[in-house]
C-alpha cells in the first residue's frame, strides 16, 4: 500500500513562528526553536519510515515560494507540497486531496509543535487503516489534535470547525460521525506553544535523555546564551 507521512509547517522566519512564545524568547530564538521542532519532527518521520517499505515523507508547507527557509532544517529528502487554502481545515483538505491525487492510498498529517511525540503513535495510526477504519486522531490536551490520517478524502470533517479553539477536535469527531465514520483515537499527547509549555518541555527532556535531540541541543544553547 502506498503511504504519506505529511507534516503541515509554516516556513520558519524571524517573527512569524511560535509567536506566543515572544516574551519567553526573542523572534530569532523563536525560530530557532521551530527549527528544532522541525528537525525533530522529521527524525520522527524517518524513523517511522523504518518500519514501513511503502512509505514516502511529505512537507506541506506555507506560504507558497518558501521552499528555502526550510534549508536549515535537518530532514532526509520528502516531496514539498504547498499548503492551498484559506484557513486551516481548507490546506488540510487540499494536502489530503493533493497526495490521493498523486497515488497515495493512505495519508497521514502530523504537526510540527508536540517535538517529544512517541513514534509509536504515528505507527499506529497506519496500523489503524489495515483494519475498516476511515480516520485516525492523535488527540491533544488542549481540544485539539496532532495527528490526522485517512485512506479517502473526507472533506466534510474539516468544515465549520473552531480551529485555534479547544473545540476543533469535538468538532472534527463530530463531523465524522455524521459522516458515519468509523473513527479512531490515539493516546493523547501535548503541544509545544506557551512559555509553560516550554517548561514542562524542559522537564520531560530531564527525565527522557533520549528525546528530542535538536530541540535538547537548542535549550541547552539557549541556556548557556542566558
Amino acid at each position: 500500500m502506498k503511504e504519506a507521512l505529511v507534516v503541515m509547517a509554516k516556513a520558519p522566519r524571524e517573527g512569524e513562528v511560535k509567536t506566543r512564545l515572544f516574551g519567553a524568547l526573542s523572534p530569532e530564538e523563536a525560530k530557532r526553536l521551530y527549527i528544532a521542532f522541525l528537525s525533530d519532527t522529521f527524525a520522527l518521520m524517518e524513523e517511522v519510515m523504518e518500519e514501513r517499505e511503502e512509505l514516502t515523507l511529505a512537507l506541506c508547507y506555507t506560504p507558497e515560494g518558501a521552499e528555502e527557509a526550510f534549508e536549515e532544517v535537518e530532514r532526509e529528502g520528502s516531496l514539498m507540497i504547498p499548503q492551498r487554502g484559506g484557513d486551516l481545515g481548507e490546506r488540510l483538505a487540499n494536502c489530503f486531496a493533493d497526495l490521493f491525487g498523486m497515488g497515495f492510498e493512505t495519508v497521514v498529517v502530523i504537526g510540527a509543535d508536540s517535538p517529544t511525540l512517541p513514534g509509536e503513535n504515528v505507527f499506529d495510526a497506519f496500523e489503524c487503516f489495515e483494519t475498516d477504519d476511515d480516520v485516525v486522531i492523535g488527540p491533544t490536551e488542549d481540544g485539539g489534535y496532532y495527528l490526522i490520517g485517512m485512506r479517502k478524502l473526507h472533506r466534510r470533517i474539516f468544515e465549520d470547525i473552531p480551529w485555534s479553539a479547544a473545540g476543533a477536535l469535538d468538532a472534527t469527531m463530530e463531523r465524522a460521525k455524521e459522516a458515519e465514520l468509523d473513527l479512531v483515537l490515539l493516546p493523547e499527547w501535548h503541544d509545544v506553544d506557551t512559555p509553560e509549555d516550554i517548561e514542562r518541555l524542559k522537564r520531560e527532556l530531564a527525565e527522557n535523555k533520549d528525546a528530542a535531540r535538536f530541540t535538547r541541543r537548542f535549550l541547552k544553547e539557549l541556556a548557556k546564551d542566558r
